[in-house]
């Protein structure tokens, strides 16, 4: 098991990833940076990594399924 999961830290290339994925999902959604659905987006994909999903498409799915359940 990756020891980030194990420690809720993340590493320099792991922060770089989620940073990325989370940019470009609240561009495609017209999200802002402190709004409540951006911070709720952030807590999801950091909770869908520290289960254990890190392929991109993978957590894109997964957060898409989440936005449709809403």
């Amino acid at each position: 098991m990756n020891p980030a999961v194990l420690t809720s830290t993340f590493e320099p290339n792991e922060l770089a990833f989620l940073k990325r994925l989370f940019d470009g999902l609240c561009a495609e959604r017209g999200l802002t940076g402190g709004s409540l659905a951006a911070n709720d987006l952030a807590a999801r994909i950091i909770q869908l990594y520290q289960q254990g999903v890190r392929d991109e498409k993978d957590l894109q799915v997964q957060l898409d399924c989440g936005a449709l359940r809403n």
